[in-house]
This record gives structure tokens, C-alpha cells and sequence, in this order.
């Protein structure tokens, strides 16, 4: 068990480390090539469009698999492998569409990573803390290096970070084999009853209610991953010191995320979940104010506060709302949920950025983050379920 979970603590950290190394920059890098606010919206929202259409064909595979750390490794490498490709590409339609083909592989490692921490026993917020710490270091190191090398070869750091997860991944198989079969046994023998699980969930009148504050509350915090960069050079701040803020930022979720449980336990995971949310409307309506780098770099610890409860506690509400059963469906259409609201706040987010500026982007992230607080607490979804 503990060599499992140090296993997976591996595999989030350097799943994070890709998306440090390539979400923060992305935007960067394609303005630097010559795109418009829109196009990097069409861009970026198109890979996440990507994964929401391609949901169901992965769930479907992932479920069927016998074999699920395997199934795992195979997207890693892909993804790696795609991400690659990017670093030669200046054309904007030939960019969309491998960009588009790179989200394909690695949409779904986000959630079956999840899935599978949660169907093997082991405690998530503790190894989500490090996907936090991952990312971090991620964004801070490829920071420095940008300083150094310029934006393009941040595909090859993020396509680095995955073929480190299949070399994890490949280390854990072989230890399963020499264990013996039993591990492949259980995850074979989960049940399939996929048709029975989309119906109960279509009835779970919670679940269904956390979807669409999850649309209106975390596709905004993908989609600042994008333009924070945008804001932080508004600021005054440079490209390479997006690496530092993001490394502050994604560093300060770890203790958050670590600190969770037990809050989550003081005050019920439905109002630290709330709290966490109205921090967030406040955070980026700040943003929307265009404050200089020093301030952002200072009240870094805000993302902390957001994000340290936010993607450890919405995913334990959603698997406390549909049950152990359904866990793997209802993560995977939870994300799709998340993909959707990305992909409206990044296409939206260019368009704004080309009109009304960088503040006029964080200022809809805030409206939107609204809207979700507005139906968390008209639907009491902040009081605790027995």
C-alpha cells in the first residue's frame, strides 16, 4: 500500500509538472507567433473541447480495461509524444488541430488519476497536495528556463514530464506482476454497469446541482492559467517572472490541500467548500482592478485559498453525492462539467482580451464565479448531507 501511494504522489507531481510547464506559457508562446487574443481562445478552448467530446470513448476503454495502470502509461506517452510536434508549428489552423490531438491523449489522464487514487483506498487530498507542489516546480523551472531559451521549447518540457509518468507507471506494473495478480484481479473485476450508473446520476438531483456550480466555479481557474500571464506583464512583470508567480501560487495550494481534511472535518466539507468559493469571487474581481506585479506577487497565497480547497473538496462532494458505484463515471462527467465551463471561459476570455483588456476577462472570471456562489447557496448545497 504505501509503495502504491508513493506511486501515485509521483505521478501527480509530474503530471503537474507538464501542465506548469505548458498552461501558464501557452498564451505567451502564442503571441509570440503572431496570434490574436481570439485565436489563442479558439486555441485553447479547442483542445478543451477536445476533451469533453472524446469523454465517454476514453471513460468507456478505461473501464472495460483489465489492465488500467498500462492503459495509463499508453496515454502518457501519446501525450508526450504529440506535445512534441508543437515545437515546429507557426500556422494557426495546423497548431489548432494538433493541439486539439495532444488534449485527446491527455484530457483524460486528469481524471482517471483521481479515479484511481480514490478506488484504491488512498487518502486524496494528501497525494492531490502534490500535483500542487508538481506544478509549482513546474512553472518555476521552466520559468528560468524560458528566460534563458525563449517559449518553444516548453513542449519539450511538458512532453519530459509524461514520459517520466510512463516510466513511473512502468515501475508499478512490473511490481504488481512480481506481487501477483491480484491487484489486476480487483480492477478487472469491477462492475459494469454503466448504463444503470448514467441513469442514477441523471436522477441525483445534488450531483447534478454541483455540476453546474463546478461550470460556473473552476473552468475559470483553468482559463487563468492562460491569461494570468497577460495580467501579470500588464502589471509590469516580465515573461520570465510568470514562472516565479505561478510557482508562489501553485505552491501556496499544497499546504491548503494538506490542511483540507481536517477543515473539512472542523467545518464540514460543504462550507469550506463555500468559503473557498467566495474567495474566488473576490480574488479575480481584484484582478479585473489590473493591479501592478508586486501586488500580485505578494497576495500569491490567494490561489492557495481557492484552488488548496477547491480541487480537493468539489471532488470529494461529487463522490459523496453519487457514491462509490458511480465514482469513476461521476468524476469523468464532473470534469467534462469543468471542460465545458473552460472551454467558454477561454474562447470568451480571448475575445474580451482583444475589446475590453486583460482587466475586462477577469472581470466576466468574477460574474462567473458568481453566479456559481449564487446557486451553491439557493440550492444549500453548503449544508452537510447525513
Amino acid at each position: 500500500m504505501e509503495k502504491r501511494k508513493l506511486g501515485y504522489i509521483s505521478l501527480y507531481a509530474f503530471i503537474y509538472v507538464s501542465i506548469g510547464a505548458l498552461g501558464p506559457f501557452i498564451g505567451q508562446h502564442l503571441k509570440a507567433i503572431g496570434f490574436s487574443g481570439t485565436r489563442i481562445g479558439v486555441v485553447t478552448a479547442g483542445g478543451t473541447a477536445v476533451s469533453i467530446l472524446t469523454a465517454a470513448f476514453w471513460g468507456h476503454r478505461y473501464s472495460a480495461s483489465k489492465d488500467k495502470k498500462r492503459f495509463f502509461l499508453k496515454l502518457c506517452v501519446c501525450a508526450a509524444l504529440v506535445s512534441a510536434t508543437l515545437f515546429f508549428v507557426k500556422g494557426f489552423w495546423l497548431f489548432l488541430l494538433i493541439f486539439c490531438a495532444l488534449y485527446f491523449f491527455q484530457a483524460p489522464i486528469l481524471a482517471f488519476i483521481d479515479a484511481m487514487v480514490m478506488e484504491d483506498g488512498q487518502p486524496f487530498g494528501a497525494a492531490r497536495m502534490w500535483g500542487a507542489i508538481g506544478f509549482a516546480c513546474g512553472v518555476f523551472l521552466v520559468g528560468r528556463a524560458v528566460g534563458l531559451l525563449g517559449l518553444p521549447p516548453i513542449f519539450f518540457f511538458y512532453a519530459a514530464g509524461f514520459f517520466i509518468c510512463a516510466v513511473i507507471l512502468a515501475g508499478m506494473i512490473q511490481k504488481e506482476k512480481k506481487a501477483g495478480a491480484a491487484a489486476d484481479g480487483k480492477e478487472a473485476a469491477a462492475p459494469k454497469e454503466e448504463p444503470r450508473s448514467k441513469r442514477a446520476l441523471l436522477s441525483n438531483r445534488t450531483y447534478l446541482e454541483l455540476l453546474v456550480c463546478a461550470f460556473f466555479l473552476c473552468g475559470t481557474n483553468v482559463a487563468n492559467n492562460v491569461y494570468f500571464g497577460f495580467l501579470f506583464t500588464r502589471g509590469g512583470g516580465s515573461v520570465a517572472g510568470i514562472g516565479l508567480a505561478f510557482m508562489l501560487m501553485g505552491g501556496s495550494e499544497a499546504p491548503f490541500m494538506a490542511w483540507s481534511a481536517k477543515l473539512a472535518e472542523r467545518f464540514t466539507l460543504e462550507k469550506t467548500l463555500l468559503a473557498s468559493m467566495c474567495v474566488s469571487v473576490l480574488r479575480f474581481a481584484w484582478y479585473s482592478t489590473c493591479p501592478s506585479s508586486s501586488l500580485l506577487l505578494l497576495f500569491f497565497f490567494l490561489q492557495g485559498m481557492v484552488n488548496g480547497f477547491l480541487l480537493v473538496e468539489f471532488v470529494r462532494y461529487i463522490a459523496k453525492a453519487a457514491g462509490a458505484k458511480q465514482l469513476g463515471l461521476a468524476v469523468s462527467v464532473y470534469y467534462g462539467s469543468v471542460n465545458l465551463s473552460a472551454i467558454l471561459c477561454q474562447l470568451l476570455g480571448g475575445v474580451i482580451l482583444d475589446f475590453f483588456g486583460i482587466g475586462g476577462v477577469y472581470l466576466f472570471f468574477a460574474g462567473m464565479n458568481a453566479a456559481g456562489v449564487i446557486v451553491y447557496v439557493t440550492r444549500k448545497l453548503y449544508r452537510a448531507a447525513g
